[in-house]
């Protein structure tokens, strides 16, 4: 699952891009809209915004659901060896490093790669 968790709530991917900024946008909240840009604070319908290229891969931070409940809002992250945030270049390279160290395929269905902001990088 790739997306971004933003304000207490998960995202999904929609592959496609910001006009202006050259940002992932994803689903809108606004029935009327297909698409919101977060870096913009804009809504837009599916004409205003393009596809992204189809070899960007977004560097992700892996997370699980607080306990184990997807019910709650909060996630937790995976940390590097200093406790901060382990960032991945793309999430092929966050799966590869799961599977090395003991997860399967079948775990990593639990797991949310959520896209790091640029001014996170």
């Amino acid at each position: 699952m790739s997306g971004i968790f933003h304000k207490g709530r998960w995202y999904e991917n929609t592959d496609m891009i910001c006009r202006r900024c050259g940002r992932p946008v994803y689903p809108s909240d606004i029935p009327e809209y297909s698409y919101q840009c977060f870096h913009c604070d804009e809504d837009f319908y599916s004409i205003e915004v393009e596809e992204q290229d189809a070899f960007y891969l977004p560097p992700v931070m892996v997370a699980r659901p607080v306990n184990g409940i997807t019910l709650n809002e909060a996630l937790e992250y995976l940390l590097d060896d200093t406790g901060k945030t382990r960032i991945f270049q793309n999430q092929p390279e966050a799966e590869a490093f799961l599977l090395c160290h003991g997860f399967t395929s079948e775990d990593l269905e639990h797991f949310y790669f959520v896209e790091v902001p640029e001014n996170e990088e």
